[in-house]
């Protein structure tokens, strides 16, 4: 094993790192809503657990508002319940043919701790991309018949290979954190 076969397996495994964070930056309420936020709902449907979106039609109505629209009339109460007992401290309204959710209007405070929560998302990003670095560099040091010179080599393009990954996750939580402060 070379050290672009190397790299290669850093950088993807990076780039899926970059993949995550923004998956999780996508669940954190800004100002305006995104259906992303609706990820952490399951709802109990035909026996198991179930994504919102597997059972229903979602629906943006405006800036904080969404329509949900059951595929089973029967299935409303359990979304509505779903909601409920979600993390995203909002209630449901229940209507004849569907459920409407209306979040609340951000607040100075709400938006501090969303920051908040995107920071500690960075941390764990940052964390995890140490732990590739580190994954990669104890596989180049057990290999056979590398010089000194070279292992200093390698150590060095992996630290500037991750500064760069490292600055993508600062650039990233950036403009979520400009996003988040948006009125």
């Amino acid at each position: 094993m070379e050290w672009k076969q190397l790299q290669e397996e850093f950088e993807l495994l990076s780039s899926d790192l970059i993949d995550w964070l923004n998956d999780e930056y996508n669940r954190i309420r800004s100002g305006r809503i995104s259906l992303n936020i609706l990820d952490v709902v399951k709802v109990e449907a035909y026996g198991e657990r179930m994504n919102l979106n597997q059972v229903a039609n979602l629906q943006i109505v405006d800036a904080r508002q969404i329509l949900i629209k059951p595929y089973d009339r029967s299935q409303m109460h359990d979304i509505a319940k779903a909601i409920t007992n979600s993390p995203l401290n909002v209630t449901p309204q229940v209507n004849a043919d569907s459920v409407r959710i209306i979040f609340p209007s951000q607040t100075e405070e709400n938006r501090l701790t969303n920051v908040k929560k995107a920071k500690e998302i960075l941390e764990v990003a940052k964390q995890k991309l140490r732990n590739v670095r580190k994954e990669v560099q104890d596989q180049y040091k057990k290999l056979q018949g590398v010089s000194e010179d070279l292992i200093h080599y390698f150590e060095e393009e992996l630290n500037n290979i991750t500064k760069e990954y490292n600055n993508k996750l600062e650039t990233i939580f950036n403009n979520k954190q400009q996003e988040l402060m948006k009125l």
